[in-house]
């Protein structure tokens, strides 16, 4: 025992080695599993949530960050998240805190505004001068309301004084003379500017000295600021009225304005004689006494015109007002530079005026001196556009006196004033800038130069007109040139003013070309056509006559030649020319005498000849018509001409041209020198072509008749003929008749009726067959006719008959039948029959007939060769075979196919009959045309040949698809006896290689084509043909008919958008973007539930008209849609109705029954529609289709409507798409085909507008329209929502001015409002009713500054992208005349309910001190002056600085400091101090001081700048405020989950009891920072609980239970943080308490997203256990071993 014990130790220490590495290696893998462990656990929390280390807040500077005059008042750091600002190995501790505080910008009520001197109708201005900061107060505030507000630190305003004395009553009161007192020492004018405009239309002070040269045109201002006004006084002793002297030099100062405070008019101002009056209303002084201010100041300015009369010949003068003296310098010639002068230039007449010396235009030039008159006055008319076609008239370059009076188109003038010397005239060069005013007496003259008028002085206000001519080129176009000239005015050298006049020469025309009566006959056989050429100059429309004027005709013009082949035979009848006329006012046309006009002709369309000889000349083919050299045709406007010719057309025309007819063309030009030539129509400027045919010839013409019935026998009387051999020859035998067998073509051909013209005699004539399978029977009969030309008819000549029985071709020729010489017509009659008829089933026969030879006339020969008639019968053989061709089917292609990419469509031949011979050729050919889409063959294009008997009453095209043809048919299948060519991809063919019988079997020919392009939308269509022709030798082909496949885009179903609208529980308005066309009645109104956003579709079955039978059709609701009805609309004209059906198992399998009664697009017919309703599904069954084959004829349109209900898109400002998907099915719901269709949906958004007063001021009115429709948006929780309005900093609400009415009727709605510190207004209303929301708010700026804000309306939990802005840019006011109460301000303190901003809160009591600012930025308070418990009135408002006292009074750039000393009672106080400061520049400035301008950039001071701040403070009551947070199943914190948490306020710790009120936070994805909301208007010192609500509404009581929340698990816990930042584990909370509610996740494994899940802890253990047992396993074999 004691050996086995030491063996093993022994062996132990042995091992030892190895069982330290083991020990070694497991511990290692120890390590490697619990790090594993320990990051799979801490992973999900990195994953859901990353913790930021930076200790920063994410932030951009935006509007809201800066102040008014572009300090950064936020106080924060820009700074964005980078992934240095997060942890990377571990999770930090979250860190929250206070949202940092903002200062509300103030709202404020109507309150004071500067004084304006607004525009007067005459456009005389009255308004501010340089310092437009004075402040003032309006009579509403000075009397009514502001007697009854609490006036804080109020004493009794002091008695008015008097100036000198208390003053006593008179009779005639005078107004206080501001002129006078201004130079004395009490003077109350302030100040006296003067101002003159520049160009640019700025104003520039003028400076004492007179140092600047002022235009003496320009507006004089004079600015004028007041002061000091004793109140008492100036209403007692003056009337209310303030006089002052207007200066002498300056005139047409006419002001009758309106002096105002803001928008109140408080008084008048006005100018009577020598005067500025400024009359102030009585009851406003009288308010100003009753509110203790004793003096006013203000300013005005006035504008005015220069006397320049009154100025010194150098152009300077002084101005002396108010004391103060201005040298004034206008310049040297100040009258001839500025003095007025104006000029009136026009033409006198609309039309030019023609006279035997040429065609004018009269002008007009008036000129009129101003006021001042005008020295040494020169008018020069120059031409500036097209100057070449126009001299001036009665001119040279000498000086020459007008007249008086009109003497021809000599220039003359006409004056105002007769005693003075007429002005003198000339042509001068063109001016230039170096001599504006051409010299007279100039040698060399470019023409047409210019018109100099030397008028000399003009007297004040005289007129003086000239009349002058422009003489219009005859050879210049004229047509459409805007003649320009422009006429300017010198005073000495300086251009003053000009004027222009246009001239444009029109035309307006007709001009046909007729043939007059028919065409004549001659006895020679030529032909006559008489033409007339009209050309009418129409009176409107044409201003100027033509000139040189001519008629041009061609045979041969290149734009309408007549063939080169006739024109020999075609020629003029030079005597036949005449011209006839009819001038304006003329009721006839007279003819115009040959000495007054020329004809001339030519043949090279060049050179004409009036002497024409044809011998010598040639055959012309042009003439032209114009008038003689020494009188022109001139056509004016009115007057009208013709032309009358005649053209011969020999009868040889035709044998040339080998026709019946022949074509005649000709072109009529018309040209006129002073008339653009036009390149489509020259040598002219317009064209008329003319046709007209010729003839009535019949070289040859055939006619074929039917096949006779019977045998027919066929009488020959008179000599016979025989040309079987080929050759005539006499017929010898007696044969007296001949039979033509029934089924024979009887044919009769004219020959040479040409009305006895010409001789055929010698013309061979040829007839033919072109098939073996016809051959002519028994005799031809030819008949010779002579014309007679008196009864215009042939008569019967002489009968002959030539045997051609058997013959399939035959040629004679007259002479060989004895006829010689003679100018007969022919008639062929003869018959053919068809013959093998055992050989075919239908053959095509042509039968030619044609001509070779001479034809004389007049001896002269005329080959005729080729002329030919021919005609084609179809004959029938007694071999049958009937071949029919059908569409079959399409086979849409697969998706992977590399060949038959679009698909397949089948087509059939089918063969029926006797036999097929060997031989015969099938062709199947793709046919093509503009209304038809080609398919193509393919080497596989054969799909089988297959030959049988179809079961009774069954076709071929019943069989869905070759494939079932194959497996069901019963069919033989015969393609290998055939062989098959494809030629093209256009046309195979099939060859039968040997006879195949058929008897009582058909032969079916299978093709597949591919269509080259498929409809790519709806209701698109393609028609696709194929046609099937058979040959018996594959040369002469016979047409066995055609057939069309149609496909359809959505064939057996398509949908369709009817149209998008909208529905205000009235009116139906379309969005006009669908099928409907905007078309409101399509919708069935009645059917509509509520107001809303709808859409329509209507989805259409069996439009190819395929179909048959029953089906159902299946409806999607979109998402964010509802189902608000289904109705069939309209059915196939041919279909007649179609039935929706019941199905009553649906009912029993959750469908909901729905029925609607409408009216249809079918003629109003009404009809009852059943459909089921399950969800977000509908169903309807329609039957019973009719498989028309007509494209719409036999399909039904049902419409479907839905109301969209989607947040995101009613209130969320999105434009969304919807698509509306349908399946149609069979009826046990098998699918068949889907459609689908988009609607694309804009809500309309908040509308929001703004507007200024008028005139502008600092407040402006901004007007909200939301939900127009008044439908019931969606909301969390209630029945409000809540309308954010996000402000400028710039704009200070006036929280008693909000509106809001319903949008329908105007009617009041009931709102809560709300605003908030960043300046955002809430607006709480109802969520179904449309309103308009308005409120007025103050532009905090002073006036003249240009600022720039913006506004953004939206819903509450939508972003500001959602809604609707309003910006301004570059907003500014400026006052005009002003009045004000002195150097004093008051402060309005106006007390509001934070939440609800309708209420004022009384009895809150405040305190205000005066302050400093310190050079070191500290603010200290004055305790020498202050006011103390000021309390709000019943309107929650108080007023500081009221009363005539030093000590109530507060003042201009003076800080101070406002603070809330007591709440009003169940509110909390607001320990905020607010510095406020009211800026004014100081007299004479034109800058703030730097004081002011430091206190300006401090963001703790309040800057406003009108003399009444208005500061609105609100309170709120008792407030406990609930975040929402999440943790991991670890308890750490989490990311945010996406949904609505809603939270319950009680009074009972244990949830039971009235719940008080409900909030809500939702979260969406992405969101990152903690969320909360607030339980508001509570009592301060109760003591509530706070409960998260499950997905049943029930309060979260047990934080250890599971609840569900928004469908997933959590355990809720509460935490309470109290005003003392003491956190306690309660939901217990009070008021300013913050309650948390944390949802912690619950999961029984870890998540798998961004983590190992449990997979890391299942490997490890098995490591772990594969170990162990290696382990015992080597120690087992060494044990063993051992």
């Amino acid at each position: 025992m004691q050996n086995k014990g030491t063996d093993y130790i022994r062996r132990l220490l042995k091992d030892k080695t190895r069982l330290k590495r083991w020990r070694k290696m497991i511990l290692c893998l120890s390590c490697v599993v619990v790090f594993c462990t320990v990051y799979a656990l801490i992973l999900p929390a990195i994953t859901l949530e990353r913790k930021t280390v930076c200790g920063q807040e994410e932030h951009s500077h935006t509007e809201e960050c800066y102040s008014s005059d572009g300090q950064l008042t936020c106080g924060k750091t820009e700074h964005t998240h980078t992934e240095l600002c997060y942890a990377d190995d571990k999770t930090s501790e979250d860190q929250s805190g206070e949202d940092s505080q903002q200062t509300p910008e103030q709202n404020q009520t109507e309150g004071l505004e500067q004084n304006q001197v607004q525009t007067s109708d005459d456009g005389n201005v009255a308004q501010n001068g340089e310092n437009g900061d004075t402040a003032g107060t309006t009579a509403d505030e000075t009397s009514g309301n502001d007697e009854e507000s609490v006036v804080a630190g109020s004493a009794p305003a002091l008695a008015a004084e008097g100036e000198g004395g208390t003053g006593s009553a008179t009779t005639a009161v005078e107004g206080f003379d501001l002129s006078a007192s201004a130079v004395t020492s009490d003077s109350k004018v302030k100040s006296v500017s003067l101002y003159y405009q520049k160009e640019d239309g700025t104003w520039q002070e003028i400076t004492l000295s007179g140092s600047d040269v002022i235009p003496g045109n320009a507006k004089i201002k004079l600015s004028v600021e007041y002061y000091n006004i004793q109140i008492q006084k100036l209403k007692d002793d003056h009337g209310c009225l303030l006089t002052y002297d207007l200066p002498e030099l300056l005139r047409n100062a006419l002001a009758e304005g309106k002096i105002t405070e803001g928008t109140e008019t408080v008084g008048t101002l006005s100018i009577s004689g020598e005067k500025i009056n400024l009359k102030f209303d009585q009851k406003y002084l009288e308010n100003k006494v009753k509110s203790g201010i004793t003096t006013i100041e203000g300013d005005f300015y006035i504008l005015g015109d220069v006397d320049l009369r009154k100025l010194d010949p150098d152009g300077k003068t002084t101005l002396t007002t108010a004391g103060k003296e201005y040298k004034l310098n206008f310049g040297p010639d100040a009258i001839a530079k500025y003095g007025k002068i104006s000029i009136d230039k026009k033409y006198t007449s609309e039309k030019a005026i023609s006279t035997p010396e040429g065609d004018f235009i009269s002008y007009t030039i008036t000129v009129t001196a101003g006021e001042d008159g005008c020295p040494e006055v020169s008018v020069v008319d120059s031409l500036t556009n097209n100057s070449d076609c126009v001299t001036y008239v009665g001119i040279t370059s000498n000086p020459v006196e007008l007249g008086s009076v009109a003497e021809g188109q000599k220039p003359y003038e006409t004056m105002s004033d007769t005693t003075k010397t007429h002005g003198k005239i000339y042509q001068g060069n063109e001016l230039t800038e170096a001599t504006p005013i051409p010299t007279e007496g100039e040698t060399s003259i470019k023409e047409p130069g210019s018109l100099v008028w030397k008028i000399g002085d003009m007297a004040p206000n005289e007129t003086r007109t000239l009349t002058y001519y422009l003489k219009l080129k005859d050879d210049k176009p004229l047509n459409n040139k805007a003649i320009k000239n422009q006429a300017n005015v010198y005073s000495k050298t300086y251009k003053r003013v000009y004027d222009d006049a246009t001239f444009t020469p029109k035309i307006s025309y007709t001009m046909p070309k007729s043939k007059v009566g028919d065409i004549v006959k001659n006895a020679d056989g030529s032909y006559t056509i008489t033409y007339r050429l009209d050309f009418n100059l129409n009176k409107t429309g044409s201003n100027y006559p033509l000139a040189n004027f001519e008629f041009q005709d061609y045979l041969k013009h290149s734009s309408n030649p007549t063939d080169d082949k006739i024109l020999p035979y075609i020629s003029y009848e030079r005597n036949s020319v005449q011209m006839f006329v009819k001038k304006d006012g003329e009721s006839d046309y007279q003819e115009v005498p040959n000495e007054d006009y020329s004809t001339s002709w030519s043949t090279d369309m060049k050179t004409y000849k009036t002497n024409w000889s044809d011998s010598t000349d040639g055959n012309p083919n042009s003439f032209k018509v114009s008038g003689m050299k020494d009188k022109a045709i001139k056509v004016n406007p009115g007057d009208s001409y013709y032309v009358i010719y005649c053209v011969k057309v020999k009868p040889e025309a035709l044998a040339a041209m080998k026709s019946d007819n022949v074509l005649v063309k000709n072109r009529w030009i018309s040209s006129a020198s002073n008339v653009a030539e036009d390149n489509r129509f020259k040598p002219g400027f317009d064209a008329y072509n003319s046709n007209n045919s010729v003839g009535g010839y019949k070289w040859a013409d055939k006619v074929v008749g039917t096949g006779t019935p019977t045998d027919q026998t066929i009488e020959m009387p008179g000599q016979k003929y025989d040309l079987t051999s080929e050759i005539v020859q006499p017929d010898s035998s007696e044969a007296t008749n001949f039979i033509v067998p029934a089924g024979s073509y009887l044919y009769t051909v004219d020959v040479n009726q040409t009305f006895g013209e010409w001789d055929a005699t010698k013309v061979s004539m040829k007839d033919t067959l072109s098939s073996d399978k016809m051959e002519y029977t028994g005799y031809a009969k030819v008949e010779a006719y002579t014309y007679n030309a008196t009864t215009k008819q042939y008569e019967i000549h002489e009968t002959k008959w030539v045997k051609i029985d058997g013959l399939q071709t035959f040629t004679l020729t007259p002479s060989e039948l004895g006829w010689n010489t003679q100018n007969y017509a022919y008639k062929f009659t003869y018959y053919a029959k068809p013959v093998k008829k055992d050989t075919f089933s239908t053959a095509i026969v042509n039968n030619k007939f044609e001509l070779s030879g001479n034809v004389i006339r007049g001896g002269k020969n005329f080959d005729i060769t080729g002329i030919n008639s021919q005609r084609e019968v179809t004959i029938s053989g007694e071999f049958k075979m009937n071949v029919k061709k059908e569409a079959w089917y399409y086979e849409e292609a697969r998706e992977d196919a590399a060949d038959w990419e679009n698909g397949k469509i089948y087509w059939v031949v089918e063969v029926s009959g006797t036999v097929i011979k060997e031989g015969t050729h099938f062709c199947d050919s793709i046919a093509s045309g503009s209304e038809l889409t080609p398919s193509s063959l393919k080497s596989d294009s054969l799909a089988g040949i297959y030959k049988g008997t179809l079961p009774d009453e069954k076709t071929l095209t019943g069989y869905r698809s070759l494939k079932d043809l194959q497996d069901n048919a019963n069919l033989m299948d015969v393609t290998d006896k055939f062989e098959m060519t494809l030629k093209s991809d256009r046309e195979l063919q099939v060859k039968a290689k040997e006879q195949i019988t058929l008897e009582t079997e058909k032969l079916y020919i299978i093709v597949r084509t591919e269509p080259e392009s498929l409809p790519s939308k709806y209701r698109d269509f393609r028609t696709y043909r194929n046609t099937i022709s058979t040959s018996d030798d594959g040369k002469n082909w016979i047409s066995q008919g055609q057939a069309d496949r149609m496909l359809c885009g959505g064939g057996d179903i398509l949908k369709e958008l009817g149209q998008t609208f909208t529905y205000d529980g009235t009116t139906v308005k379309s969005n006009n973007d669908g099928k409907d066309k905007g078309d409101a009645t399509k919708i069935a109104k009645d059917a509509l539930t509520s107001p809303g956003n709808y859409a329509s579709w209507v989805f259409k079955v069996n439009y190819g008209g395929e179909l048959s039978g029953t089906y159902r059709v299946l409806e999607t609701i979109p998402d964010g849609m509802e189902l608000t009805y289904v109705r069939v609309k309209w059915t196939g004209t041919r279909q007649g109705t179609i039935s929706s059906k019941e199905v009553s198992e649906l009912e029993t399998s959750g469908w909901t029954k729905k029925t609607i009664t409408a009216a249809t697009d079918n003629n109003g017919r009404t009809e009852t529609t059943t459909y089921y309703v399950k969800e977000k599904q509908a169903l309807i069954e329609l039957g019973d289709f009719i498989a028309g084959k007509t494209r719409d004829d036999y399909s039904v349109d049902v419409q479907v409507v839905c109301k969209v209900t989607d947040p995101e898109v009613l209130m969320g400002g999105k434009t969304k798409t919807f698509t509306n998907r349908v399946t149609l099915q069979t009826v046990d719901g098998q699918d068949i085909n889907t459609a689908t269709n988009p609607a694309t949906i804009t809500a309309q958004k908040i509308e929001k507008s703004m507007t200024k007063t008028n005139p502008v001021s600092e407040k402006v009115t901004f007007t909200i329209k939301a939900n127009q429709l008044g439908q019931t948006l969606p909301t969390v929780e209630g029945t409000t929502l809540k309308l954010i309005d996000k402000m400028s900093s710039m704009l200070i609400l006036d929280t008693t001015s909000i509106r809001v009415v319903n949008s329908k009727d105007n009617t009041s709605v009931e709102f809560k409002a709300s605003l908030e510190a960043d300046n955002t207004l809430t607006v709480e209303i109802p969520r179904n009713l449309p309103v308009t929301i308005t409120y007025t708010a103050k532009v905090n700026a002073p006036p003249g500054q240009e600022v720039s804000f913006s506004n953004d309306a939206y819903w509450e939990t939508y972003t500001s992208s959602s809604g609707t802005r309003v910006e301004e840019k570059n907003y500014s006011y400026v006052a005009g005349g002003t009045v004000g109460s002195g150097n004093n301000i008051k402060l309005k303190i106006i007390k509001r309910d934070q939440n609800d901003l309708t209420l004022g809160l009384s009895g809150a009591v405040f305190k205000l001190e005066k302050c400093t600012r310190n050079a070191d930025g500290t603010i200290t308070e004055d305790t020498s002056k202050n006011w103390e418990n000021g309390i709000t009135d019943l309107n929650g408002e108080i007023i500081f600085g009221v009363g005539a006292t030093e000590n109530s009074a507060m003042d201009y750039n003076t800080l101070y400091k406002v603070t809330e000393v007591t709440a009003p009672s169940g509110y909390v106080k607001d320990d905020t101090p607010y510095y406020i400061m009211v800026p004014k520049k100081e007299d004479g400035a034109t800058d703030y001081s730097e004081y002011v301008k430091t206190c300006m950039k401090d963001s703790r001071i309040r800057i406003q700048y009108q003399p009444i701040y208005e500061l609105t403070i609100s309170n709120h009551k008792g407030e406990i405020t609930v975040e929402k947070k999440f943790a991991n199943p670890g308890g750490h914190d989490s990311n945010t989950v996406s949904g609505t948490y809603k939270f319950g306020l009680y009074e009972n710790a244990d949830g039971t009891g009235t719940q008080i009120q409900k909030i809500s936070i939702t979260y969406d994805a992405g969101d990152t920072t903690t969320k909360s909301s607030k339980f508001v208007n509570l009592e301060l010192s109760k003591t509530y609980y706070i409960f998260e609500l499950d997905d049943q509404g029930n309060p979260i009581k047990d934080s250890s239970t599971v609840a569900t929340v928004n469908g997933m698990e959590y355990l809720t816990s509460y935490t309470t943080t109290n005003k003392g930042s003491t956190t306690t584990g309660l939901n217990s909370a009070s008021n300013g308490d913050t309650v948390t509610a944390t949802n912690q996740s619950r999961v029984k494994k870890l998540p798998s997203t961004g983590s190992c899940g449990v997979l890391i802890y299942r490997l490890a253990g098995a490591i772990l256990i594969l170990f162990a047992v290696v382990l015992m396993l080597i120690r087992y074999k060494e044990v063993r071993k051992n």
